[in-house]
C-alpha cells in the first residue's frame, strides 16, 4: 500500500516530542496487521523496514510490559531497524546515540542529506581516534577512494561506502556479544572530530529502555572514547544571543580555555593556530586586521553568510548525468581542474567545459554550521577571544587571565 508507506515515512518526520502518545496502541495494532501480511522473504524491503522501525519507535509509548510484549512480536516478524541521516550543512549525523541488544540483527538505514559526502563506520571501544587519524594519514594513497576513505584495520567492525548527497545504503550486522558503547564515525577526512556517536550494545534492551539511568547504574558501560564522554545537550545559538556579548567583552577572557575549546569546536579540522590544525580553510593567523569581534562571530554562527571567494564551493551538472561539487583550482584551455576535498590531497578531476550541462555556486560553505552548539557562553566568548586576537596571550581580552 504505497499510501501507508508515505504516511509513516512522513510521520517519522515529525519529532517524537508531537506524537500523540495515545494513538500509539492503534497505530501498532494496524501496523502488526499490515507487517503479517508482508511475506517473509520481502521483510528486509525498504518498505517494510519502514514500517518495522515506527513500529519499534510506537513501542517506545508503551507501559514497560507491553512495550516489552510489543518488541518480543516484532522481533519474531523481523530484525531491528535503525535509520541514521545526515544534517545538512552540520556534518553531524542526526541522532548521537544509537542503542541495540548484544548478539541480535540489526538493520542500519542510512541516508545523507547533505551535500558533503559521508560514511558510517562502527569501531571497536576506544578505537575512534585512532581510526579517525589513519583515515586522515592514508588519505592521500591510492586506494583511498576506492575503500570509501575507511581505513583497514581489524578495530573497523563494520562500514558502508561513501554515500553522495541524497543517497541510500542499507547495511545489515549482528551486534557483538559483548555488551559496551561502541563508537560510529565519518571517516572522510576532516570529518570524525565532528561527526561522531555512541552505539550501546546491552544485555537486555528492553530493560535499558523502560529506563536507561538505572540500568546503566545496575549495568555500567564504561566510554573508552574521549569524545563520546561529553553528553552535554546542543544549543542552537544564535547571532542575537552572542552579538551584545561579544562587542562588549572585557579582559579576563581564558587565553587556555579558548586554545582548548579551538579543539573542543572542531576548528582544528580546517584551521591552524600555534601550529595546530589543517590548513584547509583560511589562515587564522592571518585574520583581516580590520575585522570586527561581531563579523568574526557571525563567519562561525553564519559561515554560509559570506563565503570567501578562494573557499567557494561550485557544483556542475554534466550533460551525462553525472554531478561534481567542489573547489575550482584552475579553469584554462576549455578545461576545470577541481578538488572534491582538499584535505585528501588527491589529484583534482579534470572536466571539459563542453561536457557541463549547468555551474553554478554552492550557496553553503564547506564549513559546517552549529560549530558552537556544545559550547557555553563563556566557551565561546572564550573561543572568540582567542581567534580574534590570533592567539595572542598579550592581547587586552586576556590581561588578569583568573580560569
Amino acid at each position: 500500500d504505497p499510501t501507508r508507506i508515505d504516511a509513516i515515512r512522513a510521520l517519522q518526520r515529525i519529532p517524537r516530542t508531537y506524537w500523540p502518545a495515545t494513538a500509539a496502541p492503534t497505530l501498532l495494532t494496524d501496523l502488526f496487521a499490515f507487517i503479517r501480511k508482508i511475506p517473509p522473504t520481502e521483510r528486509t524491503s525498504p518498505a517494510a523496514l519502514d514500517a518495522l522501525e515506527f513500529a519499534d519507535a510506537l513501542a517506545s509509548f508503551l507501559p514497560p510490559n507491553e512495550a516489552k510484549n510489543a518488541r518480543a512480536a516484532l522481533g519474531e516478524l523481523g530484525v531491528k531497524v535503525i535509520r541514521l541521516t545526515t544534517l545538512p550543512e552540520r556534518m553531524a549525523y542526526d541522532k548521537e546515540l544509537l542503542v541495540v541488544k548484544a548478539g541480535k540483527p540489526v538493520e542500519f538505514i542510512l541516508e545523507n542529506n547533505d551535500l558533503m559526502p559521508h560514511n558510517f563506520v562502527i569501531t571497536l571501544p576506544g578505537a575512534m581516534e585512532e581510526i579517525g587519524k589513519m583515515a586522515e594519514a592514508t588519505a592521500t594513497s591510492a586506494d583511498a577512494q576506492a575503500r570509501f576513505f575507511v581505513p583497514q584495520s581489524n578495530k573497523v567492525l563494520l562500514s558502508s561506502r561513501l554515500l553522495q548527497a541524497r543517497e541510500t545504503q542499507k547495511l545489515s550486522w549482528t551486534a557483538p556479544m559483548q555488551p559496551g558503547v561502541y563508537p560510529y564515525v565519518c571517516t572522510y577526512p576532516g570529518h570524525w572530530l565532528r561527526m561522531h556517536g555512541a552505539l550501546y550494545v546491552v544485555a537486555d534492551l528492553d530493560e535499558y529502555l523502560a529506563n536507561p539511568e538505572t540500568y546503566l547504574a545496575k549495568n555500567p558501560l564504561p566510554i573508552r572514547d574521549d569524545l563520546l564522554k561529553d553528553r552535554r545537550p546542543r544549543t542552537e545559538w544564535k547571532l542575537e544571543d552572542l552579538s551584545t556579548v561579544a562587542v562588549e567583552m572585557k579582559a579576563g577572557r581564558s587565553y587556555g580555555n579558548g586554545k582548548q575549546m579551538f579543539q573542543a569546536a572542531s576548528c582544528i579540522a580546517c584551521h591552524t593556530l600555534e601550529g595546530v590544525g589543517n590548513e584547509f580553510g583560511p589562515d587564522l593567523a592571518k585574520l583581516d586586521p580590520k575585522l570586527k569581534i561581531e563579523e568574526v562571530l557571525k563567519d562561525i554562527i553564519e559561515p554560509s553568510a559570506k563565503i570567501n571567494e578562494k573557499f567557494q564551493t561550485w557544483k556542475f551538472e554534466m550533460k551525462s548525468g553525472k554531478e561534481y561539487t567542489g573547489i575550482i583550482l584552475e579553469e584554462k584551455d576549455g578545461k576545470v581542474k577541481l578538488i572534491e576535498n582538499p584535505l585528501t590531497k588527491a589529484e583534482p578531476i579534470t572536466i571539459n567545459d563542453k561536457d557541463i550541462e549547468l555551474r553554478s555556486k554552492s550557496p553553503v560553505s564547506t564549513m559546517p554550521k552549529g560549530l558552537l552548539d556544545k559550547l557555553t557562553r563563556d566557551e565561546i566568548l572564550d573561543l572568540l577571544a582567542y581567534i580574534y586576537s590570533r592567539a595572542d596571550k598579550t592581547h587586552p581580552f586576556f590581561k588578569g587571565d583568573g580560569h
